[in-house]
């Protein structure tokens, strides 16, 4: 048998079928003697909608399950268009519309849009077959049509789960199903779930991989350059080196309330004699397939739910101690740089304020000097031209 079904889900959609020459009746989609929501005219191979049909004659249009009524008289000179105004003018709960197709034919369709209604269209007067003329007929037709509904299953004999689409997001916690359009109706499927260790070993990757870039951040501010004769700006000092050494120590420690896997290296997880950590991804792997969630305690445990802490839970904890504002011991030793940088921007100032000083008293001392070797030198001219006043001797320079 021939079905026709919507391509879309969970909503009411419904298929309004043309009828050409009651090829559908014929093949007993549409059958004789229920209504219909929707009916169809013949197809008309005329210029346009507005061309005269030359038809003749009235018919009446009834809504069953509906409101409205109303009477239809064509004469020869009405085209589809005419037919559809005088419809539509109509008070009721139906409409109608020209459709036009592909192949440039014409038909009219007449749609109830009251729920649960049916159309029913009869000839009225006498001699009067307009409604076989219109390819209507005296009679109406019934769609059979499936409504569409929401997808229904049923899991482990919980039954009654719906959904708009052929999506469940909310069956079961955690997992989404999507359903085969073209699965059967009271078909049945086994589902297998497996543990997805992908998502948690790149989340312990990348753990590792932090741990590595600190320690590295470190190493490179504390490390000595023996071929530059050089160390770097934080060698020596004893906050950088006591962090670096704490946090060796807080992954190297063990959570010995944590059943089996005490430790990284429990896990796959070590650290080599440089300090770099790595990560074996098989024993890793093999730690969460046998007990998922002491893998995860192992990091996570905190001592309110589960009376320990695990080692993340720790690291967070002695972070925040180191940067907690005031009494932390980075932001007091950030003071202490604060306060020394002050110190020295004041002496500074002091030895800039001393130079200026110095400065100032040696431009007054050389302007003093300047001012008695001039004074002296007008002296000698004054003393020079006495003497040679006096006697013409010749007397030589006492500069």
């Amino acid at each position: 048998h021939l079905v026709l079904e919507s391509t879309e889900t969970g909503e009411k959609n419904e298929i309004a079928l043309v009828d050409d020459n009651d090829l559908f009746k014929s093949l007993g989609i549409l059958q004789t003697g229920d209504n219909d929501k929707t009916l169809s005219s013949n197809l008309f191979e005329v210029k346009d909608a507005g061309t005269a049909l030359g038809l003749t004659g009235s018919f009446q249009i009834d809504i069953e399950g509906g409101t409205g009524s109303g009477e239809i008289t064509i004469d020869e000179t009405m085209s589809l268009n005419d037919i559809n105004n005088q419809i539509n003018d109509l008070d009721g709960d139906f409409s109608a519309e020209v459709n036009e197709t592909p192949e440039g034919k014409f038909s009219l369709l007449i749609t109830s849009a009251a729920t649960n209604s049916n159309i029913k269209l009869s000839n009225t007067g006498v001699d009067n077959n307009v409604l076989s003329d219109l390819a209507f007929g005296n009679r109406s037709y019934k769609d059979e049509l499936q409504t569409a509904e929401d997808a229904n299953i049923d899991i482990n004999g919980i039954t009654g789960i719906t959904s708009s689409s052929n999506t469940f997001s909310e069956a079961v916690d955690g997992m989404t199903f999507n359903l085969n359009p073209e699965a059967e109706i009271n078909s049945t499927a086994t589902v297998s779930v497996t543990k997805d260790t992908g998502k948690a070993t790149k989340a312990v990757q990348g753990f590792v991989d932090q741990y590595n870039s600190v320690m590295s951040f470190i190493d490179g501010k504390t490390d000595y350059d023996s071929e530059e004769d050089k160390g770097a700006i934080l060698q020596g000092d004893s906050t950088a080196m006591r962090l670096q050494m704490r946090l060796r120590e807080l992954v190297t420690s063990r959570v010995k309330e944590n059943g089996d896997y005490q430790s990284l290296y429990s896990i796959g997880i070590e650290v080599d004699r440089d300090g770099v950590m790595s990560i074996d991804n098989s024993k890793f792997e093999e730690a969460l397939e046998n007990s998922p969630e002491e893998v995860a305690n192992l990091f996570k445990a905190e001592s309110e739910s589960e009376g320990y802490d695990g080692m993340a839970v720790r690291m967070d904890s002695y972070l925040d101690q180191l940067m907690q504002s005031n009494t932390g011991l980075i932001p007091r030793r950030l003071d202490l740089y604060d306060n020394q940088i002050e110190g020295l921007n004041d002496d500074i100032e002091d030895v800039q304020r001393q130079v200026e000083m110095t400065r100032e008293r040696y431009v007054e001392q050389f302007a003093a000097m300047e001012e008695a070797i001039s004074e002296m030198q007008s002296q000698q001219s004054w003393m020079m031209s006495q003497l040679q006043g006096m006697g013409g001797s010749t007397v030589s320079s006492m500069m």
